[in-house]
């Protein structure tokens, strides 16, 4: 019996022996998250990986990592609140030679880029008597898309926006969609007799429309004057033009869109422009995601550049955070010199109900 003690002393003098001695680069850490974007409040996965790459296992290792401070954490989870986030220790035993797979589930509700960081890793001899810190400083980041803006007076508006562009393509005749003639037949209106055929003809004959090509509209996102204290109105704004490019899409109508706005850890674009359409809104959300209470150009600049690049008979949609007299001059300009129909959505008269 006093020689089996006497072995495990000695053993444990050994094991201790070398665990002072370990190399801290022989214990490894991946971090990783489950995906890159997420919907607000939805749950996503943050691993941290150990790898004990030593044969003498590690009794006591915890991973120190940094959190959002908006991020979600299970009710007996212990934190430490600091000004970079929320502190958290997650603690665990690795054997020799294995890996130890450490998950969180977290959610975050508020539109934005957020950044998970792996600090660094303790871990204690064979006996526990000393720890061992080593930083890592990994980071991953996630995007937070903007939730859906739930308004009746906005879901009535572009209702009745939608229709009118429709309507336009049967009632208002564009030449440039005239596709040939046929014969009048007598129940075709008057405005659609093409008098020079019917002259050559010696017959009445009608024009002919391609009514297949897809109806278009931009959508401009104005964030010049919203404040860093007023982030809460870009996140409205964000929400709406989410809402507004969804229901184009819905309806068929292929959406482009524009916003001076700064977008987070990204491009340095003056504007900022993609398309959205059936099935390819991933760009539009992430870009909604990221941006940031700060403009690069005035809206005047905004609107002249989607007048540029949209399609002849493209309509406009401009979301405007307040009224300001500079902003309603140039989107007066806008509907002078495009000759197109333009919807406001002022965000100051839709925040009671949306609230």
């Amino acid at each position: 019996m006093l020689a089996l003690v006497l072995v495990v002393i000695v053993l444990g003098v050994i094991l201790e022996t070398i665990s002072l001695h370990r190399d801290p680069a022989k214990v490894g850490l991946e971090y990783d998250i489950s995906t890159r974007n997420t919907e607000p409040g939805e749950a996503f996965e943050v691993q941290a990986t150990i790898t004990n790459q030593s044969r003498i296992p590690i009794s006591y290792l915890a991973v120190n990592e940094i959190y959002p401070q908006v991020a979600m954490l299970p009710e007996d989870m212990k934190f430490q609140a600091r000004y970079d986030g929320t502190y958290i220790k997650k603690i665990c035993r690795v054997s020799g030679r294995k890996r130890k797979k450490l998950i969180l589930e977290t959610r975050i509700t508020k539109r934005g880029v957020y950044l998970f960081k792996g600090e660094s890793i303790e871990f204690g001899d064979f006996l526990g008597f000393r720890e061992i810190l080593r930083r890592v400083s990994l980071l991953q980041e996630i995007v937070v898309y903007p939730g859906r803006l739930a308004c009746s007076q906005l879901t009535d508006a572009l209702g009745g926006f939608c229709g009118d562009i429709a309507a336009r393509r049967f009632l208002i005749r564009d030449p440039i969609l005239t596709i040939g003639s046929r014969e009048y037949t007598g129940r075709e209106p008057m405005k659609d007799i093409h008098w020079m055929q019917s002259a050559h003809r010696g017959e009445l004959m009608v024009r002919e429309y391609d009514y297949t090509r897809q109806l278009s509209a931009c959508v401009i996102l104005n964030a010049d004057g919203i404040t860093v204290s007023r982030e809460d109105q870009l996140d409205s704004c964000c929400a709406a033009a989410r809402t507004i490019c969804e229901t184009l899409v819905g309806t068929g109508v292929s959406v482009f869109f524009y916003t001076n706005a700064r977008l987070r850890r990204t491009s340095n674009e003056e504007i900022w422009k993609c398309e959205v359409s059936a099935g390819r809104t991933g760009d539009l959300l992430e870009g909604l995601g990221r941006m940031m209470c700060s403009s690069r150009r005035p809206l005047r600049h905004v609107l002249e550049y989607a007048h540029r690049e949209s399609d002849f008979d493209a309509a406009f949609i401009v979301i405007l955070p307040a009224t300001e007299s500079n902003d309603m001059e140039a989107v007066q300009r806008l509907k002078r010199d495009s000759g197109r129909e333009v919807l406001l959505i002022h965000m100051e008269e839709l925040e009671g109900e949306a609230a």
